[in-house]
């Protein structure tokens, strides 16, 4: 029945193809959808990370918003307002890397009180929020209000200063009590005084005590508590639901003032043939069917990808909306945050070269290509709309700390390029997998002297500071450990 539609292949891959001035995608050829009902342009659902401004980039896609109603947790906002690294939900229509916003919606993924904190020295690691396991990652964007990566280790609650830290996380759940933090806004609060947010599936749930868990916090709701899109008796174990509240009973459990069905959202709404373009993490897999981000998605054997779903698995999802209503996957690929860190290659360093056309950047010898989903930054001026433009436009020794990972065809992809400002004979900085040629050790192709330190062992992950120069990074500092194992830090300096 779908033999007479048009064919538009809408993916993150083949939008950074057109952005890096590619004129043919080789991704076409790979997509065999001939059993498979097309994507097309009728309109576009995007659930993803905003990548930076000037409009919004959103899952690889530049989307204006002039035209566009914008709210942020449920009230009227601005485009100034969403801020990067948030999930947002845009609804309008793309073709390519292009679109128009008619609807761009953000909610947090939790906001409350940080209870337990374990950061290594670079901020990486875990805090907990609202009984939530918040992952920290490289990735993750933090914003801080009064306090700063230092203080947050001791942001668990003072008895005898009586503020607790509050944590704002956008991100992505594994529907098991776990967050992928893509964005975290920490302030000092007094939650007595402050509305706390939660988000997540019903579980333990009791009708007759009135309360219900989200991850391990216990929720209490009573006759005055508002239900918005439900009705008190949906209450159920599964339920994908955001708490609202401003307090804590004796026994610790957050008084609920509204509960909202977040499935009624955005999960079930759209018109047959609407694309889906979702960014999350997978859960509930089943033979048919698994979950990202509250939206039930299925499959079958024509869909692309299928061997990337694994529990816990953060992927891009091209789906398209059937005539039953549900959500079908197109294409699944993995997401470029979740390329695994130990294979990533970081850097700070002095910018040698750039290419405005091609979105392309040079540090320490070594060519990074830029897509609409790569993060750039501004840390030195703070300026909202910026791009590589904005990073050489002027004289100087400009200086950037940049991510990057290996694509399938062997090309470096800038994931985030922060913008440090001009250089004053700031400490170089390289990290990634060290290895062996018959020219000597070199970490990403990039050559390095290990100097009076003793060599790694080939496939260790090396973090160092020192200097690049004549083509070669001398380190000054240097720390190991192996490639499979973050906790196991061996460090050589000895």
């Amino acid at each position: 029945m779908y033999a007479n539609k048009r064919l538009i292949a809408v993916s993150i891959v083949a939008s950074a193809a057109l952005l890096a001035g590619c004129s043919d995608n080789s991704d076409d050829d790979e997509l065999d959808l001939t059993n498979n009902p097309e994507l097309s342009n009728d309109g576009t659902t995007a659930q993803g990370r905003i990548t930076g401004f000037g409009s919004i980039f959103v899952s690889g896609v530049k989307y204006e918003t002039d035209n566009a109603t914008i709210t942020v947790d449920g009230q009227p906002a601005s485009e100034d307002d969403l801020q990067l690294g948030q999930i947002v939900t845009v609804r309008g229509v793309s073709s390519g890397n292009t679109g128009n916003a008619v609807s761009v919606s953000y909610d947090d993924i939790v906001d409350g009180i940080v209870t337990n904190v374990n950061l290594d020295q670079n901020g990486l690691g875990n805090i907990t929020v609202m009984g939530y396991d918040v992952t920290v990652d490289a990735n993750t964007i933090t914003e801080f209000y009064t306090s700063n990566i230092t203080t947050l280790a001791q942001a668990v609650y003072d008895q005898n200063v009586g503020i607790q830290y509050i944590a704002e996380v956008s991100g992505y759940s594994d529907g098991n009590n776990m967050i992928h933090a893509t964005r975290i806004d920490v302030k000092d609060h007094n939650p007595v005084n402050g509305y706390i947010e939660v988000k997540g599936y019903v579980n333990n749930f009791d009708a007759n005590s009135a309360t219900f868990a989200i991850a391990n916090m216990t929720v209490a709701y009573n006759t005055a508590t508002l239900f918005d899109d439900m009705t008190e008796t949906m209450l159920a174990d599964g339920m994908l639901v955001e708490v609202k509240g401003n307090g804590f009973d004796a026994q610790g459990r957050l008084l609920a003032d509204r509960i909202e069905n977040e499935v009624n959202s955005g999960a079930s709404s759209g018109a047959v043939d609407d694309d889906y373009e979702i960014e999350g993490v997978v859960s509930a897999i089943s033979s048919d069917q698994f979950v990202l981000n509250g939206y039930t998605i299925f499959y079958d054997q024509n869909t692309l990808g299928t061997e990337y779903l694994t529990e816990g698995a953060l992927v891009e999802v091209d789906a398209y909306r059937d005539d039953q209503s549900r959500l079908f996957a197109v294409e699944i690929e993995p997401d470029e945050l979740d390329d695994d860190y130990h294979n990533g290659l970081e850097l700070k360093g002095l910018v040698q070269n750039y290419d405005l056309q091609n979105n392309t950047i040079e540090v320490m010898g070594t060519t990074f290509q830029l897509t609409t989903s790569t993060m750039i930054r501004d840390e030195y001026t703070n300026i909202r709309y910026f791009s590589l433009g904005d990073i050489v436009w002027s004289s100087g020794n400009h200086y950037v700390d940049v991510k990057a990972y290996l694509d399938d065809n062997g090309e470096l992809i800038a994931s985030k390029v922060l913008y440090e400002g001009i250089s004053n004979n700031e400490t170089d900085e390289l990290e990634g997998p060290l290895s062996m040629d018959p020219s000597g050790a070199n970490v990403m192709g990039i050559p390095v002297d290990f100097g009076s330190f003793a060599t790694p062992a080939s496939g260790m992950r090396v973090e160092m500071e020192g200097a690049y120069s004549g083509g070669v990074f001398t380190a000054t500092s240097l720390e190991a450990e192996p490639i499979d194992s973050v906790s196991s830090d061996t460090n050589s300096n000895s």
